[in-house]
C-alpha cells in the first residue's frame, strides 16, 4: 500500500483548515485593507494588508507575517489571530503570498522540500512590501517587524541575516536555522529576535535534522547562534503555561534574544484552542493554550526601534573628468583615526552627488603616495560595494595627479549652506 507523502497531507490539512476556521469578523478594518499587488524582481506578487480603523493617524508600526508551506496567507491570517492584537495595539499587518504557497527561504530547495523551478528572491519581495508601504506613508520605517511560521520562519531568519537594517526586530515560529548560517549569517547590525519551537514538533524537530539543501541546527543551537551574533551574556530562564523561556538581555546595544520552548507540536500556542486545532494535531502535534504567540511576539517587538539613519556624507565635488558634462553618483570614503601612519583605513558612507568646480591651486599627489591631509583619489563607482575603493594603485598613473581644495560658489540667499561643506577638484 502506498501513502501520500506527509508534506502533501499537511498541505491538504491546511487547505481544509481554511474552511473550518471562520473568517474573523471585525468592524474595525480600514477601507485600505485587502488584497494588494506589487511587482518584485520582475514578477507580479501579492499580499494581504490589514489596517485597523482605530489605528492612530500618520505612519504606524508594521508587522509582516509569513505563512508556512502550503498554507494560504488568508489561512495564516485567521489561524494566527494577529489582527486582534493589531486592533488593540494600532499597528498594520501585511501577509505576503508565496508562489505556489511556498517560500524560497535561503536553502538550496524551496521550503527545503522542492527543487527551485521558478527562481525568485523572496527576501527581496519581503523588503519590497515594506518599501511599498513606506512610500505610501502608511508605516513608520523605524518600527517595521518581520515574523514567520515554519517555511515563513526560515525566510524570516534568512532576511534577518541579510536585511537586518530594514527591520527593528524578528520572530520565528517552528524553525531551526541551517548549519551553514554559522558562517554565512553576518547581519549588518545586532538582531533582536524571538524564536519559538515545539518539543513534540514532527515537521521541524527541535533537535535538528537534514533537509534537502541544508542540515538544520537544533532549536537550542539556533538561539545560541543569534546570542553570539548579538554578543549576549548568559541567559535568564523563566516559565509560562506549557513553556520554558530563555532570555538573553545582556547583549549588544539595541539587541535581545528570546527562546520559547513550547510543550507542543508544529503549532504556535494560542490563548485558547478548538476543534480545528485538535484536527490539525493529528499530523502537526498538539497546540497548547494559555500562552498567546501573537501577543508574546508583539510584546517583544514593541521594545525595539531602528536607530535613525546616518547623516548624509560630506559632499565631494569632482572636476577634470573625461566626461565633464555628466553628474554621477559618488560615495565619499571616510578616513578613520585608527589608521597607522602612512596608511588609510576606509569605510563606506552614503553616496553623494558629484558636482563640477573650476581648477584651483592644489597639493600634489603621485601614484606612489599622497600628501598629508589630501583626500584619496576617487573614481565613479559601479556599485556601493566598490564605492570606497578609490585609491589608485601604484604604477597606474604616468604623471602626477593634483588635488585641490576650493571654496564652493556663494550660497543661495534662500538656503543656508552647511559650514563644513568643502569641495575637491582633480586636475
Amino acid at each position: 500500500m502506498h501513502f501520500t507523502k506527509p508534506c502533501l497531507l499537511i498541505g491538504a490539512l491546511l487547505m481544509a483548515l481554511s474552511v473550518l476556521v471562520p473568517a474573523p469578523v471585525s468592524a474595525q478594518q480600514s477601507p485600505v485593507s485587502g488584497e494588494r499587488r506589487i511587482v518584485s524582481g520582475g514578477l507580479t506578487r501579492e499580499f494581504i494588508l490589514y489596517v485597523p480603523k482605530n489605528a492612530p493617524p500618520g505612519p504606524k508600526p508594521l508587522v509582516i507575517a509569513l505563512h508556512g508551506a502550503w498554507q494560504p496567507a488568508s489561512v495564516m491570517q485567521r489561524y494566527l489571530d494577529l489582527d486582534k492584537v493589531a486592533d488593540r495595539e494600532g499597528f498594520v499587518v501585511a501577509y505576503p503570498k508565496g508562489l505556489n504557497l511556498l517560500w524560497n527561504d535561503g536553502r538550496a530547495t524551496v521550503a527545503g522540500i522542492m527543487p527551485i523551478l521558478y527562481p525568485r528572491d523572496d527576501g527581496r519581495f519581503v523588503v519590497d512590501v515594506l518599501d511599498t508601504l513606506e512610500a505610501e506613508g502608511l508605516v513608520d520605517p523605524s518600527r517595521a517587524y518581520l515574523m514567520g511560521f515554519s517555511n515563513g520562519g526560515f525566510l524570516t531568519a534568512f532576511v534577518a541575516c541579510r536585511h537586518a537594517e530594514r527591520f527593528a526586530a524578528f520572530a520565528t515560529m517552528m524553525m531551526t536555522v541551517p548549519v551553514g548560517y554559522n558562517e554565512s549569517c553576518r547581519p549588518s547590525r545586532p538582531v533582536p529576535i524571538l524564536l519559538m519551537n515545539g518539543t513534540y514538533d514532527p515537521i521541524v524537530p527541535m533537535y535538528g535534522r537534514p533537509t534537502p539543501g541544508a542540515r538544520l541546527m537544533s532549536a537550542d543551537e539556533s538561539a545560541a547562534l543569534f546570542a553570539r551574533i548579538d554578543s549576549c551574556g548568559a541567559p535568564q530562564e523563566t516559565s509560562a503555561p506549557h513553556a520554558r523561556i530563555r532570555r538573553w538581555e545582556n547583549c549588544a546595544p539595541g539587541a535581545a534574544v528570546a527562546f520559547y520552548e513550547i510543550d507542543g507540536g508544529h503549532q504556535p500556542p494560542s490563548q485558547s484552542t478548538d476543534a480545528a486545532d485538535a484536527l490539525a494535531a493529528v499530523l502537526l502535534g498538539p497546540r497548547r493554550s494559555g500562552l498567546d504567540a501573537p501577543q508574546e511576539i508583539w510584546s517583544f517587538f514593541q521594545r525595539f526601534t531602528l536607530p535613525p539613519a546616518s547623516p548624509p556624507a560630506e559632499p565631494l565635488l569632482i572636476a577634470g573628468s573625461a566626461d565633464a558634462t555628466r553628474t554621477a553618483p559618488l560615495a565619499a570614503p571616510r578616513v578613520t583615526s585608527a589608521a597607522p601612519t602612512g596608511a588609510l583605513a576606509l569605510a563606506p558612507t552614503t553616496p553623494a552627488p558629484a558636482q563640477l568646480v573650476s581648477p584651483a591651486p592644489a597639493a600634489t599627489a603621485t601614484a606612489s603616495g599622497m600628501t598629508a591631509g589630501a583626500r584619496p583619489i576617487l573614481h565613479n563607482p559601479d556599485s556601493l560595494a566598490t564605492a570606497w575603493q578609490g585609491i589608485a594603485p601604484a604604477g597606474t598613473m604616468a604623471a602626477p595627479v593634483t588635488l585641490a581644495v576650493v571654496p564652493l560658489p556663494p550660497p543661495s540667499p534662500l538656503r543656508q549652506r552647511p559650514a563644513n561643506t568643502r569641495s575637491v577638484s582633480l586636475q
